[in-house]
């Protein structure tokens, strides 16, 4: 009976690490993967509008690098022509670009919003300017 238990305590203490583990997993750096595509803006946006069922097998939670114009930039966000919409990683501001900048991103594709026809990207940060 002893042993029944110390048996059932090791498995909840173990139980119990594997799920601490499980939902408190480092979070995911974007800056620091490489890059699965290197694309420019307007290929990416033609396989996005092509092809949106293939284009989201392809490009969905991965990292691209991409080159492009910078058509317009808010605080947070700038649009890169021909509609790719990036939302820039925390370490990283606008303040220094101006419009029709040829920049040289890398960020990780989130999806492609067909009411606005636009790619979107998160984590975006500056490869070369």
């Amino acid at each position: 009976m002893k042993k029944t238990g110390i048996i059932i305590a090791i498995l909840l203490v173990i139980t119990g690490c594997l799920i601490y583990s499980y939902m408190y997993q480092e979070h995911r750096n974007i800056l620091k993967e490489n890059a699965e595509y290197s694309i420019s803006s307007s290929q990416l946006y033609e396989e996005f509008y092509n092809s949106y069922e293939l284009a989201n097998k392809k490009f969905i939670n991965t990292v691209v690098e991409f080159h492009g114009t910078l058509s317009q930039l808010d605080n947070e966000y700038i649009i890169i022509h021909p509609k790719i919409v990036c939302k820039l990683d925390s370490n990283f501001s606008t303040e220094n670009l101006i419009l029709g900048d040829s920049l040289l991103l890398k960020g990780r594709c989130i999806g492609f919003d067909d009411l606005f026809m636009e790619v979107k990207m998160d984590n975006v940060s500056f490869m070369k300017r």
